[in-house]
């Protein structure tokens, strides 16, 4: 099994540091509350203000979207998409939500491994 870096793991160390962990660490942005059985949009963005390398040696192969144990979603990245600059690659999903929802995002750095979100709840409420 993988070991599975988060941000919190470094927020205490040096600014330097800091900065390597944010520039890897995915990121959930949604609505804070879903309707049970309409279209739910979530976006997963690699790093909150620093942006991630794209070279060929240094970058991000794939990132998942996770509701506790079930996978809801993956995108595969081609690293030529984005160019060979710096970026923050961001992915977005849709999903049909029956409960609450418990959100973790997973990527793969492919020089640093694999990051997990902070885990996100979002309550279902009806129409």
């Amino acid at each position: 099994m993988p070991r599975l870096f988060t941000y919190n793991e470094f927020e205490n160390g040096s600014e330097k540091v800091r900065q390597y962990a944010d520039k890897h660490s995915p990121v959930i942005i949604c609505e804070s509350t879903a309707e049970r059985n309409k279209p739910f949009r979530v976006k997963v963005k690699i790093g909150k203000s620093v942006k991630h390398p794209n070279a060929p040696d240094h970058h991000y192969e794939y990132i998942q979207l996770w509701n506790l144990e079930t996978l809801v979603g993956e995108i595969k990245l081609q690293r030529s998409s984005f160019g060979d600059l710096p970026v923050h690659i961001e992915a977005e999903f849709t999903i049909i939500p029956k409960t609450s929802l418990r959100l973790t995002a997973l990527a793969y750095c492919n020089k640093h491994g694999l990051w997990q979100s902070e885990e996100l709840f979002v309550p279902v409420t009806e129409e």
